[in-house]
C-alpha cells in the first residue's frame, strides 16, 4: 500500500486567508452591475469575433484585428485548432476540437475572401486545417458528446464552409443531419421573433442564413444575446444597422486578444465558488462584511427574478443556477424557497435543467436534489426528492456518469455524493418520515459506495484524477469525503486517507496554478474558470475527514456483515485476484453484498425462484463479476452485471430443468418438449427463414393427459426465458443478421439439451444419435453424454449483450491509469 504524501514542501498556504481573499474578490468583481470573468480565453468564441468588420466610416476593415492574431498563434502542427492538450484523446471532446476548427478555418477563410489583411502562408494554413478537419470528421462518433448546440452548429459550419469550395462528406453526416432536423423542429427558429427568450439566442451563429436578425434585437441583455460573445457577433454582423449596444458589450469581454466562451457568469461563479467553500471552511472564516454584501446580491437577484435564476442576472433561468442560488441562500441564513424551480423545471421523472433540452443533466438534477434538502424542513418535497433519487440512482446504475455540463464523470459523481449523504443525514434527522428505507438500502447505498469504490481505484501515481487537472482532483477528493463519514465505507478508510492526502500532496505542488482556469466546463466548446477552480481547489485541500460522522441511526442502516481476513486472504490466493489489493477485496464482497437485492429482482423477473434458491453459490457471483471488473480496470455498469447475473441464473434453469424435468418423461413426451422449443422459435422468429433440410422435424403426438400440467409449465418457463434474451434491448436494437444468428444459436442450445437427453434413452433408434444440424450450427456427436458440452448459452449471448457495453461505460481514457 502506498504510504501518505507529505505536506512540507512546497510550504503549506494559509487556507483560511486565501478563503477569505477570494470572498473579497468575489464581492468587489462579481456582486456588481458590471462584473469580470474568470473564464479562459476561446478559440471558437474569438475566431466568431474576428470576423466581424468594422462599423461604418471607420479606420481599418475589422471590428477586432488582434482577434484574428490570436486564431493564427493558435493553429497547431497538424493543421487544427483545439482548447486541450494535443496528447489528450477523448473522443468526448471530439466536438471541441471540430467546432473550434471549423469556427477558424471559417475565419482565415473569410480573411482569405476579403482580400484584406491576409497573411502571406494563409494557403498552408487552410490547406492544414482542411485536412485535420476531415480527419476528425470522418472518425467522428456523434452520440459521445453533447456539447450545447452541436447538432445546429456544426451543420451550420458545415454549409459556411461550403461557400469557401470546402466540403465534407463522413459516416456520421446523415446522423448528424437527422439530429439537426429534430432539434429545429423541437427549438423552432420563429420562436426568436416572440418576446419571450429561446435558448436558441445562445447559438445565433447557427441562425445564420435561417432568420432575419434585425427581428430580434429585443433579446438583447447589457448589449449581448444570452451573455454569448459568438452569439452576439453573428448578430451584428447580420443585423443590417450597426448596434453599439452590442458592439460595447463584445469590447467589454475581449481581453488578451481573446473572447471568453460566455460572458458574463458573475452568478454561476458566485454561487459555485460559495457552494465548495461553505462545505469544508468553517463559520467563523466564512463570516464577514464581504459575505453579507454577497448575500445580498443574490438575494436580490433571486428576488427580483420571482425565484429562478441563470449564470448571470437576466432573463434566461436555468434549473442548475437556481438550485445553486437557493443552496447557497439557505445556507447563508437566508429564507430561499423552491416552489418557482418546481413549477418551472419539474418533469414527470426528473428535472430538466434548461428548456429546448434533449438529454437531461445528471449534476442539475444533484443539485435540484440537494436545493430541497436545504430547506428548513424538505418534508413537503418528499416526492421531488424521492423522484431525483430514483433518477440520479438509475443513471449511475446504468453507469451514465458522464455530465453534459462537464468534461469529466468526477464533476457530476461528487454531486451525486454529497447529495445523496446530505439526504441521508436529513433522514437521520428525522425531516424525511416520507422517505421509504428501501429507497436508503436498496438504491443509495450501493451508489454511494460503488463511487467512493471507483473513484479510489482511479487515482493516477502523482496523486491527481483525470487528465492530471486540478479542479478535477478536487471533484474526487470531495467525492470521497462526503462518502467517508458513512459506517458502511469504513472498510475503505485507510485508502481514503491515504487517497486525499495524496491528493493534497499534487493540489500543493500546482499552487501557483491554484486560480487558473482548469478546461473542465462544456458549453459549446471546452473552457474554464479561474475563480471556481480555486474555490474547489481551497476547499479540497481544507477537507477533514474527522469533521463529521453519521449516527446509530444510520449506522443501522449501513450495518453490513465484514467479511472475514480469513475469506479475503482465500479469495487473494486465486490466481485471478492475486494483483487486487485487499481493500478491494473487501470493497468488492460489499459491493456484492450490496448489489444482492437488485440484481436478485433482475433475476426474478426472467426465472423461477425455486433451483436458484437451492444454490446458494449464486449469492457469491455479484461478487465475482463486480471483482472481475475491478481486477481487469474495466467500467462495466452494474446493469449489465445484472443482466450477466441473469443469463447464469437462465443457463442453470435450463439445465435443472432439462435434466431433472425432462429425463424424466418418456421419450415421446421429451419431443413433445423439443417440440414446444421449435414452437416458440418460431413465434419469435424475426426472419421466417424456410427451415434447413438438415433440421429434424419430430412426429407430433398427443401428449397423456397427467402429463399436460408439466409440459405447460415446461413452455412457459422455456417461453419467459427465450423471450427475455430475443426481446433484450440490447438484443433488439443490433442488425436483423445477427438478431438471426443469436436466435439460431439460442436455438442450438436448448435443443442440444433435448436431444443429447433422448440420444441417452435407451429406446430411442440408434441412428438418432449421429451428428446433426440445428439451422445452420453444427451440434456436437450425439454419442456423448448429457453433460457434454454443448453449445453454451451464455456464450451465443456474449457478443450481443455485450456489443453496448462500451457505449454505457465511461470512456477509458477519461478514468484511464498511468
Amino acid at each position: 500500500m502506498n504510504t501518505p504524501r507529505p505536506l512540507s514542501s512546497p510550504e503549506a498556504p494559509d487556507l483560511d486567508n486565501r478563503a477569505k481573499a477570494l470572498i473579497k474578490r468575489l464581492c468587489e468583481d462579481f456582486a456588481c452591475d458590471t462584473p469580470k470573468s474568470s473564464a479562459s480565453e476561446s478559440i471558437y468564441t474569438t475566431a466568431w469575433v474576428s470576423m466581424i468588420p468594422n462599423r461604418p466610416n471607420s479606420t481599418g476593415y475589422w471590428l477586432f484585428p488582434s482577434a484574428f492574431d490570436f486564431i493564427l498563434e493558435r493553429q497547431l502542427d497538424n493543421g487544427a485548432w483545439s482548447s486541450l492538450e494535443a496528447s489528450v484523446g477523448d473522443c468526448s471532446w471530439d466536438v471541441d476540437r471540430i467546432l473550434n476548427t471549423m469556427a477558424a478555418l471559417l475565419a482565415i477563410s473569410t480573411r482569405r475572401s476579403s482580400e484584406v489583411e491576409v497573411p502571406d502562408d494563409i494557403e498552408k494554413r487552410i490547406a492544414r486545417a482542411d485536412t485535420a478537419l476531415c480527419a476528425m470528421l470522418q472518425s467522428w462518433d456523434v452520440d459521445s458528446s453533447d456539447n450545447i448546440g452541436s447538432e445546429i452548429l456544426i451543420p451550420a459550419h458545415l454549409d459556411m464552409l461550403e461557400k469557401y469550395e470546402l466540403r465534407y462528406q463522413f459516416p456520421a453526416r446523415p446522423h448528424l443531419m437527422a439530429l439537426h432536423e429534430q432539434k429545429m423542429r423541437l427549438a423552432k427558429p420563429e420562436s426568436l421573433y416572440e418576446k419571450k427568450p429561446s435558448t436558441l439566442l445562445y447559438s445565433l451563429e447557427g441562425m445564420i442564413g435561417k432568420i432575419d436578425f434585425d427581428r430580434i434585437s429585443q433579446h438583447k441583455t447589457q448589449g449581448s444575446m444570452l451573455t454569448s460573445p459568438s452569439s452576439t457577433a453573428a448578430y451584428l454582423m447580420s443585423t443590417t444597422c450597426w448596434d453599439a449596444e452590442a458592439e460595447t458589450y463584445l469590447r467589454n469581454c475581449i481581453r488578451n486578444q481573446g473572447a471568453p466562451e460566455t460572458y458574463p457568469t458573475n452568478i454561476f461563479e458566485i454561487n459555485w465558488s460559495l457552494e465548495a467553500l461553505l462545505g469544508t471552511f468553517p463559520h467563523h472564516v466564512m463570516v464577514s462584511h464581504e459575505l453579507d454584501e454577497i448575500a445580498n446580491f443574490i438575494e436580490n437577484v433571486f428576488q427580483n427574478q420571482k425565484g429562478l435564476c441563470g449564470w448571470t442576472p437576466g432573463p434566461t433561468t436555468d434549473a442548475d443556477d437556481t438550485s445553486s442560488c437557493i443552496y447557497v441562500l439557505n445556507r447563508l441564513g437566508r429564507s430561499a424557497t423552491p416552489h418557482a424551480l418546481i413549477n418551472r423545471f419539474e418533469l414527470s421523472d426528473k428535472f430538466r435543467c434548461i428548456g429546448a433540452e434533449t438529454t437531461a443533466s445528471l449534476s442539475a438534477n444533484a443539485h435540484v436534489l440537494r436545493a430541497l434538502l436545504s430547506a428548513p424542513d424538505p418534508s413537503p418535497y418528499t416526492g421531488q426528492i424521492s423522484k431525483i433519487v430514483s433518477y440520479i440512482c438509475e443513471r449511475w446504475w446504468q453507469g451514465k456518469t458522464l455530465d453534459k455540463w462537464n468534461m469529466t464523470p468526477h464533476y457530476a459523481l461528487m454531486m451525486v455524493s454529497q447529495t445523496l449523504t446530505t439526504l441521508l443525514r436529513r433522514w437521520e434527522q428525522g425531516l424525511l418520515p416520507g422517505i421509504p428505507k428501501s429507497l436508503l438500502t436498496e438504491k443509495i447505498r450501493p451508489v454511494v459506495f460503488g463511487t467512493a469504490v471507483e473513484i479510489l481505484q482511479r487515482q493516477l501515481e502523482d496523486g491527481s484524477w483525470g487528465f492530471h487537472s486540478r479542479e478535477t482532483t478536487a471533484y474526487a477528493m470531495h467525492c470521497l469525503a462526503a462518502a467517508a463519514p458513512l459506517p458502511l465505507c469504513q472498510c475503505l478508510r485507510e485508502e481514503t486517507e491515504r487517497a486525499i492526502s495524496d491528493g493534497k500532496a499534487f493540489l500543493l505542488q500546482q499552487m501557483q496554478d491554484w486560480a487558473k482556469p482548469d478546461l473542465v466546463w462544456t458549453s459549446k466548446v471546452t473552457y474554464g474558470l479561474g475563480v471556481v477552480a480555486e474555490a474547489l481547489t481551497l476547499a479540497a485541500m481544507r477537507i477533514n475527514l474527522d469533521d463529521q460522522s453519521f449516527g446509530v441511526v444510520i449506522g443501522d442502516l449501513c450495518h453490513i456483515a465484514q467479511p472475514s481476513l480469513s475469506i479475503i486472504q482465500q479469495i487473494s490466493q486465486l490466481p485471478f485476484f492475486a494483483d487486487m489489493p485487499d481493500w478491494l477485496v473487501r470493497a468488492c464482497i460489499t459491493e456484492g453484498y450490496l448489489h444482492l437485492p437488485l440484481f436478485d429482482k433482475a433475476r426474478q423477473a426472467v426465472t423461477t425462484d425455486e433451483p436458484v434458491k437451492q444454490q446458494r453459490h449464486f449469492n457469491i457471483l455479484p461478487f465475482m463479476l463486480i471483482a472481475s471488473s475491478r481486477s481487469a480496470g474495466a467500467c462495466i455498469p452494474p446493469d449489465v452485471n445484472a443482466e450477466f447475473l441473469v443469463l447464469c441464473a437462465l443457463a442453470y434453469e435450463v439445465d435443472h430443468h432439462m435434466e431433472d424435468v425432462v429425463a424424466g418423461l418418456e421419450g415421446v413426451n421429451a419431443r413433445e418438449v423439443e417440440s414446444i422449443v421449435r414452437e416458440i422459435f418460431e413465434e419469435l422468429s424475426i426472419d421466417r427463414l424456410p427451415k434447413p433440410q438438415s433440421e429434424y422435424t419430430p412426429e407430433h403426438h398427443k401428449p397423456e393427459s397427467q402429463l399436460l400440467q408439466q409440459l405447460e409449465k415446461s413452455k412457459h418457463m422455456l417461453r419467459r426465458g427465450i423471450s427475455w434474451v430475443l426481446g433484450h434491448p440490447k438484443v433488439t436494437s443490433s442488425s436483423k443478421h445477427d438478431q438471426a444468428l443469436l436466435q439460431r444459436q439460442m436455438k442450438a442450445f436448448y435443443l442440444g439439451q433435448i436431444i443429447s437427453i433422448l440420444a441417452n434413452i435407451s429406446d430411442l433408434p440408434l441412428d438418432f444419435k449421429n451428428p446433426t444440424m440445428i439451422g445452420s450450427t453444427p451440434l456436437h456427436p450425439l454419442t456423448l453424454p448429457a453433460q457434454s458440452h454443448l453449445p453454451s448459452l451464455p456464450a451465443c449471448l456474449v457478443p450481443a449483450i455485450m456489443a453496448k457495453i462500451a457505449s454505457k461505460a465511461p470512456k477509458p481514457s477519461i478514468w484511464r491509469k498511468t
